[in-house]
């Protein structure tokens, strides 16, 4: 027999059957090294450790000699490098980023759970945890030289404090008491009037009005996709309030699978849909403090697009209608950013 050994695009051999096996037990080749007899025409490739076994090459290993192999090779490690005591009482490890990443993600909600002791903490905790997540995945892809650390927090509190007071004090005050209510209505044409007018279109106008202030801050001209950001910041404010809020009163309500699903999906994928309707309300509130000679029909437009969106979203619920309008939603986020230059030109024309 004469075996030609194939690693990538490597070639080894020819071997003999008692070659190729002393080469494969000191490491030379692999046993998932291709093989194949080329004394046998058409002979197949196939791993090296089958072909040796076919062949009679690989010996059998008893019991006494798996444990006195066992016991060799762990006489031959360096324990200082199994157990790495020194370097880990040294702290050199705290300077490696990428542990202190891998910590905070991995162990972000075991730390939650062992410092919180409240229940109502605990929820609070947790959806900071994952608005945080989604912070920094938003920072990665859509940060622009202009972000501001000290804004993004600006964005995310003063959505999750004040707008929502503001929100929550509208929801008791006609007209929109009654509108609020009809979003339960057992009929789909009051229940889609309550959904658009009575939900999204007040929880729409309470993201972007931070976005109108931070806009019109003096001395402050900001590029679309920098407004954009900040908008998808404080989307993610409301969309933590909301989260909690669901998950202390309405989830629980529910039976245990789908009061877990809801809190899921309230950690995860609501935030999101917040964050890229305000992200869409930004852009068009950027270019109306760019354009001022058009603001009016821009703070329309700024409004109503994702409050259309987001109610037809809470009309349609989670099934495939309603998955279908979240995945309109992040296309037009993301047109509107590629046209950003075609639409200022646009606008100036």
């Amino acid at each position: 027999m004469r075996i030609f050994v194939r690693r990538g695009q490597q070639s080894f051999g020819p071997y003999t059957v008692q070659t190729a096996a002393k080469y494969l037990a000191a490491g030379t080749l692999f046993p998932q090294d291709l093989a194949r007899d080329e004394t046998l025409a058409n002979s197949p490739w196939i791993p090296l450790r089958a072909l040796l076994a076919k062949s009679g090459g690989t010996p059998t290993v008893s019991l006494a000699g798996f444990v006195s192999r066992t016991a060799a090779n762990l006489k031959s490690f360096d324990l200082r490098l199994i157990v790495p005591w020194q370097e880990i009482i040294s702290l050199r490890w705290i300077q490696d980023r990428r542990l202190i990443y891998l910590a905070a993600i991995g162990l972000g909600p075991v730390f939650v759970l062992a410092i919180t002791g409240g229940l109502s903490l605990t929820y609070w905790a947790i959806a900071f945890y994952f608005s945080s997540l989604w912070a920094l995945f938003f920072y990665y892809l859509f940060k622009t030289p202009q972000v501001q650390i000290g804004l993004c927090f600006a964005c995310f509190f003063i959505t999750g404090i004040f707008s929502i007071a503001v929100l929550l004090l509208l929801q008791r005050l006609p007209p929109w008491s009654w509108l609020y209510s009809l979003a339960c209505a057992q009929s789909l044409a009051p229940r889609a009037v309550g959904m658009l007018a009575g939900v999204a279109l007040h929880e729409e106008l309470c993201k972007a009005a931070v976005i109108l202030w931070l806009v019109r801050r003096p001395g402050s001209i900001l590029m679309p996709q920098t407004v954009v950001f900040y908008g998808m910041i404080s989307g993610l404010g409301f969309g933590i309030y909301e989260g909690v809020n669901y998950q202390q009163t309405i989830n629980r309500q529910q039976g245990v699978d789908t009061a877990y699903f809801l809190n899921v999906a309230r950690l995860t994928s609501l935030p999101f849909l917040h964050a890229t309707w305000t992200g869409i309300a930004s852009y068009f509130i950027a270019f109306a403090s760019l354009v001022p000679k058009k603001r009016f029909g821009l703070w329309v437009i700024a409004i109503l697009s994702p409050a259309i969106l987001h109610g037809i979203y809470n009309i349609c619920g989670w099934n495939i209608l309603g998955l279908a309008v979240g995945l309109l939603s992040v296309v037009l986020l993301m047109s509107y950013l590629s046209n950003c230059h075609a639409f200022q030109q646009h606008l100036k024309a």
